[in-house]
């Protein structure tokens, strides 16, 4: 009888849905911008759910091989980098060093994202000094003549508003909560939230 009890109370729960269930073979045939920059779809629904971050990071670290020969130098780079910031939130520091400088563009000197992920990774070590050397640099870099323009294009296509420089405000949030987690000082401590 009990167990026949057990039985009927198990057939009437509720399934259990996995908060991490995602179409892996469709989103890796999205172009580079569907699955990078759509927010409602790609990797950043997955991306946005703490408890779902590392099978988000699996599945930029899958598409960024399944399109390695056709991704632009551009689109690999910031594969890389939402890989590592994922892995940073996760904790796992080496791996998101790693991956944060492979997502520095060489063909992009002088937009300052270099010093953007120096004073990130100098955070993730807790290299305070560091952090502050970065910010500095990257407030001092030159705004470049078309950058208005590209930040029009921007924001028609994101719908977000680009300040130079860019992310200058999310390494005021990494200092202003430095020695919290990295979650926590990238999202919550900016002085207002800017472009992802």
């Amino acid at each position: 009888m009990l167990i026949m009890l057990l039985s009927l109370a198990l057939a009437q729960s509720p399934p259990v849905v996995d908060p991490c269930a995602h179409n892996r073979a469709a989103l890796l045939t999205l172009t580079p911008a569907a699955f990078d920059q759509d927010l409602a779809g790609g990797w950043r629904p997955l991306g946005a759910k703490p408890e779902c971050a590392a099978v988000a990071a699996d599945l930029l670290a899958a598409y960024r091989k399944a399109h390695w020969g056709e991704l632009t130098p551009g689109e690999l780079h910031i594969k890389f980098w939402h890989e590592g910031q994922l892995r940073a939130g996760l904790g796992q520091t080496q791996a998101a060093t790693r991956l944060m400088m492979a997502g520095v563009n060489p063909e992009t000197p002088n937009s300052g994202f270099s010093d953007y992920a120096l004073g990130t990774i100098a955070f993730l070590h807790q290299d305070r000094p560091g952090l502050l050397a970065a910010r500095e640099r990257l407030a001092a870099t030159p705004k470049p003549a078309d950058f208005d323009r590209a930040a029009e294009r921007f924001k028609a296509t994101y719908g977000f508003d680009l300040e130079w420089p860019v992310n200058l405000k999310v390494l005021d949030g990494l200092i202003a909560c430095f020695g919290r987690s990295y979650n926590e000082a990238y999202g919550d401590c900016r002085p207002e939230a800017s472009a992802p």
